[in-house]
């Protein structure tokens, strides 16, 4: 997987597991889809990104690309839902005892 982050912030943009290349055409000024050599920036939910430290497409955003496994985030959710889950039932229970 592959987090885009905001330079101006910080702030995560979005997760993704396959990266949109692009880059501008010159003759018409449109994005086009490239490889990661001849990249400018990425487009993420339609919306086109500079890379930093690319020449960038002209985007008002710039983002920082960091890849990462996505394993260890899913583990993570699925031991908050079980935490979350066990609270629930202990709830129920204590209400219903009472």
């Amino acid at each position: 997987m592959y987090k885009l982050i905001d330079t101006k912030d910080g702030s995560t943009v979005g997760s993704t597991e396959k990266l949109y290349f692009i880059k501008k055409k010159e003759s018409t000024g449109c994005y086009v889809q490239t490889d990661e050599q001849n990249a400018q920036g990425v487009a993420y939910r339609g919306t086109a990104y500079n890379i930093q430290g690319k020449d960038g497409v002209g985007a008002d955003d710039t983002v920082i690309l960091i890849e990462y496994d996505a394993g260890t985030e899913v583990d993570k959710t699925a031991a908050l839902v079980a935490e979350n889950s066990a609270a629930i039932d202990n709830l129920i229970v204590s209400m219903l005892e009472a």
